[in-house]
């Protein structure tokens, strides 16, 4: 049996199930751009599918420390929520050429705002 000092807060559930979904679209948007060819910029589509890449690892790591109440979530939480509106504007710039782009800069700017609730909570 474990016990902890603090009740996990009220935002921590929230924050782990929309950094999931921000994971899985974000890998979900990354396979995809690299089955793309041609029909536009070669170099922001390169950085899209690192940024996403990048994204889903970080998303993924934060499940994890969160949902083991980690004392290092508010500094993940921030990077996090940094990397999530970085993949998230290149990601815009590709919505008309690549629709899961849209649903994914959609999908990391709710998550960046999960985030930084999260590691305000948690400061």
């Amino acid at each position: 049996m474990h016990h902890h000092d603090h009740a996990p807060h009220p935002h921590l559930q929230h924050c782990i199930d929309t950094c999931a979904a921000c994971a899985q679209i974000c890998d979900r948007c990354a396979d995809d751009m690299i089955g793309m060819e041609g029909g536009e910029d070669r170099e922001l589509r390169e950085l899209c599918i690192r940024l996403c890449r990048d994204c889903a690892d970080l998303c993924a790591l934060s499940v994890r420390w969160m949902s083991r109440l980690s004392p290092s979530t508010e500094a993940l939480c921030r990077t996090c929520a940094d990397i999530c509106d970085r993949c998230a504007s290149v990601c815009e710039q590709h919505a008309s050429h690549h629709p899961l782009c849209g649903d994914c800069a959609v999908e990391c700017r709710r998550c960046a705002a999960a985030c930084r609730d999260m590691a305000t909570a948690a400061a």
